[in-house]
């Protein structure tokens, strides 16, 4: 017995015994250590449009947090939406003044009461910051469009968005208000432009400007939207003590309708922020700018602006259709500076009477040359700020579904720019839909003999020599 505890074959073996013992304890310590990371240092998302990730938007609306924000989850136990649970400790992640808390309703049924949201789905999330709190609605985390394709719903998951608006909003006493004018045959606004605008956590009034004294104090932009006819010489002074106080104007107007003849009260207001019409419907020659077959569907190069620079950034395209010129003054009104949003290419040119011609085609006479089709411009010294849309088509939910979002993320952060709001929000929802991968047959061909007979083979004939080597020795 003696002589086989001091045994060769037993020394081993203990060996073997404690150095398994040891790595079993190194493996159950490194599995507790990995499981108390954070989520976001063990999952890379490897999905085109980022689905299991927050936006920079949100990533830099919770790092500046400088309040506690809690989620409450109004899940039922052992039914939760994954998507949403997952989410959830993204935000919980990303800032350490977030907390989220389930709330199962079977277990605490008065638990909403408290946040006028009794009535709330299962599912639905309450965002709260002391006495601020925004109810998201379980129906409002999820989007469904129909595809005539395939006589289908694309589903997409707008959970970000939602979450980020309801955070921006209760940490935040940012609510700007924006006024409509009324009176001129303006056209209103598309429900994607207001449902955005709400996400901002802006909110819209309708001013009758003949009607009132002044612009309400309160507003933090007045827009006026494809008017037909003029302002009045009363509504212009209006407008222009408000812009001296430090106001904004949101102007858009379209060809046919706007002219520096048929509204002279209005010319002359812009005029005093450096900005004129060009007469005619602008016209590109340069194939890389108009939508194919139609040289009036600008497709215009984006300036760089704080306006224009999260499309700048992301490589978006703009769709304005039948624009007419913004031209900028020569003289230029003390105090005031004007940049172009969206420009054609130098090879543009203008069409007079666009309407009425027999024909299009450019013509001698016709002017050329790079034109504006949207310009902001702001006075340094009263704050007074301009930003001027030459058509409404940029407003248009059919132009805008056709450029991804872009023309309404353009609107949207025009309204931030000149409400002076940060907490613009332009998360889009992130589709669902699962795409094939379709590997072409040659492809296909080559990766199942590396995968089923190269790789294996090589492995097997190293495999040969190593264990030929080892006999030798």
């Amino acid at each position: 017995m003696r002589d086989a505890l001091h045994s060769r074959a037993f020394k081993n073996g203990a060996y073997a015994s404690v150095l398994c013992a040891v790595m079993l304890a190194l493996v159950v310590a490194l599995n507790l250590f990995v499981g108390a990371l954070p989520a976001k240092y063990l999952r890379y998302d490897m999905t085109e449009n980022k689905l299991y990730s927050l936006s920079q938007e949100t990533e830099d609306l919770c790092a500046a947090l400088t309040q506690d924000v809690t989620f409450y989850y109004l899940g039922r136990t052992g039914q939760e939406d994954a998507a949403v649970t997952e989410l959830l400790d993204k935000y919980k992640d990303a800032s350490s003044h977030i907390q989220v808390v389930q709330k199962d309703p079977v277990l605490y049924p008065t638990f909403g009461a408290a946040y006028d949201a009794a009535d709330a789905a299962v599912g639905s999330i309450i965002a709260v910051c002391g006495e601020r709190y925004r109810v998201v609605d379980a129906g409002d985390l999820y989007t469904y469009t129909p595809n005539y394709q395939t006589y289908t719903y694309d589903t997409e998951f707008d959970g970000e968005g939602a979450l980020t608006s309801a955070l921006s909003y209760v940490a935040s006493e940012e609510a700007p208000l924006l006024y409509t004018l009324s009176g001129h045959g303006e056209a209103g606004l598309s429900a994607t432009l207001t449902d955005g605008a709400e996400r901002q956590n802006m909110s819209f009034e309708t001013l009758a400007l003949l009607t009132a004294d002044a612009v309400p104090e309160d507003a933090a932009a007045v827009v006026l939207n494809a008017p037909t006819k003029d302002i009045s010489a009363e509504e212009a002074e209006r407008l222009r003590a408000y812009l001296a106080g430090g106001g904004s104007l949101f102007l858009v107007t379209n060809y046919g309708d706007y002219s520096t003849e048929a509204m002279p009260n209005l010319t002359a207001l812009l005029a005093e922020y450096g900005m004129d019409a060009r007469d005619g419907i602008v016209i590109e020659n340069d194939q890389n700018r108009f939508l194919s077959g139609y040289p009036y569907y600008l497709l215009p190069n984006i300036k760089s602006h704080d306006v224009t620079q999260p499309l700048v950034d992301s490589g978006s395209y703009v769709l304005a259709p039948l624009a007419h010129a913004i031209t900028v003054l020569d003289e230029m009104p003390e105090n005031v500076s004007v940049d172009a949003l969206l420009a054609t290419s130098a090879s543009a040119y203008s069409k007079t009477d666009a309407y009425n011609v027999e024909s299009i085609a450019q013509a001698d006479g016709d002017p050329t040359g790079t034109f504006n089709v949207a310009a902001a411009a702001q006075n340094s010294k009263t704050g007074g700020k301009v930003v001027w849309l030459s058509t409404s088509g940029l407003l248009d939910e059919t132009m805008d579904q056709m450029v991804s979002g872009s023309n309404s993320d353009l609107v949207l952060n025009a309204f931030s720019w000149l409400t002076g709001s940060e907490s613009g929000i332009t998360i889009h929802a992130k589709s669902l839909t699962t795409e094939t991968l379709t590997v072409p047959s040659g492809a296909g061909s080559l990766w199942s003999g590396l995968l089923m007979f190269a790789i294996p083979g090589a492995m097997l004939v190293l495999g040969v020599v190593i264990w030929a080597m080892r006999r030798k020795r």
